[in-house]
């Protein structure tokens, strides 16, 4: 796509997404960041209220909600209700509608298996954007500064070879980058534009983020130095997110679904925080220390959906009478580890989560991904660098067996580069799940 075509794409996005509906959410998010923390909670059993209001207009809730005897609380209605799996949204998408229009389709990116059909109303997708506004200001942003970007945009042909892999977004204010052509011969292209464009913040998907960082570190570059760094859409590894801090500036994550069930963002002390006027959070106990998230949103009143079960998982929440350090008030977690098929399963039935230590130390790894092909081989996949020696696998090895046991057998694969989702997103650790379900994918094509 050249750059007149995307200039006139984005004019089209601007008109859409940054309406009447926009500014209201706008405005209203950053008065709910005023409130303290008795009138946050307040306000999101005023919010769940609604929302529940709402969802008795969808078939599936008309009747669930129907049968419940009467209580006294949102909340106590709420908890009432029985988990929500994916597959039955997937199953049936149109018993969740509540006839609300206009509405407008959007999908599950259908990493696991196959995508879920969505709906979103307008007030949900001004919502979203206003949320991102509003995240990206409360690092300093402001519509002036050019925003950096690199989170698998097809802003060049793939088979392009030669520069530029940028294109100025000049209705949005953004340089954006393809995710799709990050290679050692056309990185440092990538990074004398970034510095030449004076931009200070930049927007990417963690793993984009981290190759470009792996790079710097490599090949010895000098840190970019940006006020702030935006990473969403993947799960955020702290060993990860430590390089990216330090060679291209503050991290800031955000954690949210397609289903727009939850938000959080992180604070200062990297602690995930719900935003409470977006949706209600539940952490239920999976084992070795995991949460699952279930969370109920209340932005999209096309096709709410209460206690979904999301797949993610989370260490360590904290609920509204326990303070982060940050002075932030609210609930969230510690941590979100990644999904539930993102989890290494042992024969003796540990889930284990956060391998990104694994690779702590072994300096000589461009990239890796962890693949579980049975419960007891797993096969470590390594993009290596120049001076990677048998002593980084045996270090990787030893590592990885030390956190997942004897009984599992460990390969190591050197490999040119580790593929992606078809939406350019990045899996660090496919487990059973994960394969199985790619396995159903090919069969399905084949």
């Amino acid at each position: 796509m050249n750059a007149f075509l995307y200039n006139m794409t984005m004019t089209g996005r601007l008109l859409f997404k940054r309406g009447p509906a926009f500014y209201r959410s706008l405005e209203e998010l950053m008065r709910y960041t005023e409130l303290d923390a008795l009138q946050r909670r307040v306000e999101q059993l005023r919010l769940l209220g609604l929302t529940l209001h709402a969802a008795r207009r969808a078939p599936h809730y008309a009747a669930s909600l129907s049968r419940i005897a009467q209580v006294d609380t949102p909340i106590e209605l709420l908890k009432a209700l029985p988990y929500l799996a994916k597959e039955t949204v997937r199953s049936e998408p149109g018993a969740f509608l509540t006839g609300l229009h206009p509405r407008f389709t959007a999908h599950t990116s259908g990493t696991t298996g196959t995508p879920i059909e969505l709906k979103r109303s307008l007030h949900c997708i001004a919502r979203e954007e206003a949320g991102m506004t509003a995240w990206y200001r409360s690092a300093g942003w402001s519509p002036d500064d050019m925003l950096l970007v690199l989170r698998g945009d097809l802003v060049i042909p793939a088979g392009q070879s030669g520069p530029p892999y940028a294109v100025r977004d000049r209705v949005f204010n953004r340089l954006v980058f393809s995710s799709y052509h990050m290679a050692d011969r056309t990185l440092h292209w990538y990074i004398e534009q970034m510095r030449a464009s004076g931009a200070r913040f930049l927007s990417a998907y963690p793993s984009a983020a981290h190759v470009l960082a792996e790079f710097m570190q490599r090949t010895g570059r000098e840190p970019l130095a940006l006020k702030a760094v935006f990473l969403a859409s993947e799960t955020v590894h702290e060993t990860h997110a430590e390089l990216i801090a330090r060679y291209l500036g503050p991290v800031h994550a955000h954690y949210g679904n397609a289903e727009r069930v939850a938000w959080m963002t992180t604070c200062s002390a990297g602690r995930y925080h719900e935003d409470t006027s977006y949706g209600l959070t539940e952490y239920v106990p999976a084992g070795d220390g995991l949460h699952e998230i279930v969370a109920t949103g209340f932005v999209n009143d096309a096709m709410p959906l209460l206690r979904y079960r999301t797949g993610d998982m989370a260490v360590e929440p904290f609920t509204w009478e326990q303070f982060c350090p940050c002075g932030r008030p609210g609930p969230g977690c510690r941590q979100i580890v990644g999904r539930i098929d993102d989890l290494v399963v042992t024969l003796d039935g540990r889930r284990i989560g956060r391998l990104d230590h694994v690779f702590k130390g072994v300096r000589h790894v461009v990239a890796a991904q962890i693949v579980q092909h049975a419960p007891d081989r797993i096969e470590v996949r390594v993009v290596p660098g120049q001076s990677f020696a048998a002593a980084d696998e045996q270090a990787i090895a030893a590592n990885l067996a030390a956190r997942v046991g004897p009984a599992m057998h460990i390969g190591i694969t050197r490999v040119p580069a580790i593929p992606r989702t078809h939406a350019g997103k990045f899996r660090a650790v496919a487990g059973l799940a994960a394969q199985r379900a790619q396995n159903e994918e090919t069969d399905a094509r084949s």
